[in-house]
């Protein structure tokens, strides 16, 4: 049995110039196709306080396709997850559902 998903169930069109996913999403701005990806890392506490999440995003691109610009995304999500664990949350995501 295959566990591929693919692309279409992946993303969501929201309009002519915007995609998204529950990784992020992408968007064509000045004549351009953009991966943007808001995540958050685990940062451990100092001594005697509670580890907190720190937020980053960042912006991949310019891509002359949106295909290409979701490929870049999903890699980069991909990488996060490798090096981190547990330890990233991507978009909205809360630490329960991870």
């Amino acid at each position: 049995m295959s566990k591929h998903v693919g692309r279409k169930q992946r993303w969501s069109r929201v309009d002519a110039r915007t995609y998204t996913s529950a990784l992020g999403r992408v968007a064509y701005q000045q004549d351009a196709w953009y991966a943007l990806l808001e995540y958050r890392t685990l940062v451990p506490g100092e001594a005697g306080t509670l580890p907190a999440w720190e937020p980053h995003a960042r912006r991949l691109g310019p891509y002359r396709r949106p295909r290409n610009a979701m490929v870049a995304l999903e890699r980069e999500a991909t990488a996060l997850r490798n090096r981190h664990g547990k330890d990233v949350l991507f978009g909205d995501q809360t630490w329960a559902e991870s």
